[in-house]
Parts: structure tokens; C-alpha cells; sequence
């Protein structure tokens, strides 16, 4: 039987997430967050790393990392249905994917995932 949390999720919107796993590279990813960096600051990035730090957490569940594999592929896809480029919109489509898996993962999110992400992000606005 599924949970409340998981009756109410948009499974179809999550499990297309997934198809674009094969975009994720962990060095494309670091070079795309350091580059918008630059340009964007908190409020994309923090929730980018959220997901990051929670996909090298070991008590994630293997399917919930799949979904956090297809939205970071999604992220660094340089051509998406709002283009990055576009300024003030181009990472809405991101953070609308982003937002959604983490609104279903929240539970994963433990103070030292949010102190990574802080600590990093921290550093990457300081360097811009």
C-alpha cells in the first residue's frame, strides 16, 4: 500500500524525470553550477545542491536516487524546454523538476545534506 505522501505525488511528472539520467555527469554538472554561479544565485543553486549532497547519501534509496540522477540530468541538459539563456525563466523548467523532487524527498534531507549544500554554495557565491 503507498503512503499519503506518496498517493499525492505526481508520479507521471517524476517518472518522465528519469529518462533524462543519461545527461547526469558529475562534471558537467560541477561546471554548469559554477557557472551559473555566476549569474543565479541562492535560489537555484541551493536546492541543486540539496539534491546533490542527498544522491551521495548512502541512506537514500536506490529509486529515489534515480529520480535525483534524471532531475541533475535534466539541469545540466543544455537544451530544455525553457532554454537556460532566457533570462529570468531559463531555470524555472530546472527548479519546477528540482522543486518537485524535493517536496518528495524532504524526509531525506538531514541537517548535514542542508550544512553541505550551505557550505558549498557559501563557497561558490564568495568565488564569482
Amino acid at each position: 500500500m503507498k503512503s499519503s505522501q506518496e498517493s499525492n505525488l505526481p508520479t507521471r511528472r517524476l517518472e518522465d524525470t528519469k529518462q533524462y539520467g543519461e545527461y547526469y555527469d558529475e562534471n558537467r554538472f560541477w561546471k554548469k553550477v559554477k557557472r551559473i554561479a555566476k549569474r543565479t544565485g541562492r535560489t537555484v543553486l541551493r536546492p541543486v545542491l540539496l539534491l546533490y549532497y542527498m544522491l551521495q547519501d548512502s541512506n537514500v534509496s536506490i529509486k529515489d536516487k534515480a529520480y535525483i540522477i534524471g532531475a541533475l540530468g535534466y539541469f545540466v541538459l543544455p537544451i530544455d524546454i525553457l532554454p537556460d539563456f532566457i533570462f529570468g525563466l531559463g531555470y524555472a523548467d530546472d527548479l519546477a523538476v528540482i522543486g518537485l523532487l524535493l517536496k518528495h524527498l524532504q524526509e531525506n534531507i538531514t541537517p548535514e545534506i542542508e550544512a553541505r549544500a550551505d557550505t558549498k554554495l557559501n563557497e561558490l557565491i564568495r568565488n564569482k
